[in-house]
């Protein structure tokens, strides 16, 4: 029962913090406010960038959080953040195509080889777009195994979407968020793999 509850806590924060944040970021575009500062058009884009990497780096924290402190409950998690991202993601990708580049395919295609930073923006929203997709227990069971391989690229994402928000930010990889981002997400995948390196050091065992 206090499992159930803190789930249905835990989620209604996400859910409050995503959709209050969604809001404002999207009012703030569409309207130009003010608080958005003098280019509400570029601010928009880099903050909901920022929020979707959050959210993603949010989702890989649950499975090695759920195995330190031994409660499975935080895994339940796992679907709501990783959408969340993709929420962001989905305008993030709008605002450049509509509002930025006015959906000119003369400007945006030549604009993914001379900006690589855009193509690796894309190749993050494609695997964002198949996991979320995919995340329903229809595709789980209908891909079996292959469902965790495949939401194991959430780890790809993630570090290409470090990258990507590096340098539209023109601060680079030593930038203190950026950084910031790209040790939680390193230790977190080396958190996931240690279990399986451990596994792979023990000494077999000896039949009698």
């Amino acid at each position: 029962m206090a499992a159930e509850r803190l789930v249905v806590v835990s989620k209604s924060i996400c859910w409050g913090l995503g959709i209050t944040q969604l809001a404002r970021l999207l009012g703030g575009v569409y309207f130009q406010a003010d608080y958005m500062g003098p280019n509400p058009l570029n601010k928009g884009l880099n903050l909901l960038g920022w929020w979707a990497l959050f959210f993603l780096t949010l989702t890989l924290v649950w499975t090695p959080l759920s195995q330190w402190t031994g409660q499975a409950w935080w895994k339940q998690l796992q679907r709501l953040t990783g959408l969340f991202s993709f929420a962001f993601a989905v305008p993030h990708l709008f605002v450049y195509v509509y509002f930025d580049q006015e959906y000119n395919w003369s400007y945006i295609l030549p604009d993914l080889w001379d900006r690589k930073f855009i193509l690796l923006g894309l190749v993050t929203f494609l695997i964002l777009l198949a996991l979320a997709l995919t995340s329903t227990k229809d595709w789980q069971r209908r891909l079996g195994v292959g469902w965790k391989k495949l939401h194991r690229l959430t780890y790809v994402a993630a570090l290409l979407g470090i990258a990507h928000y590096a340098y539209r930010m023109k601060v680079g990889l030593r930038h203190p968020e950026v950084k910031a981002f790209a040790v939680v997400i390193t230790f977190l995948l080396l958190a996931r793999l240690w279990p399986w390196r451990k596994r792979d050091s023990l000494p077999p065992i000896s039949k009698a």
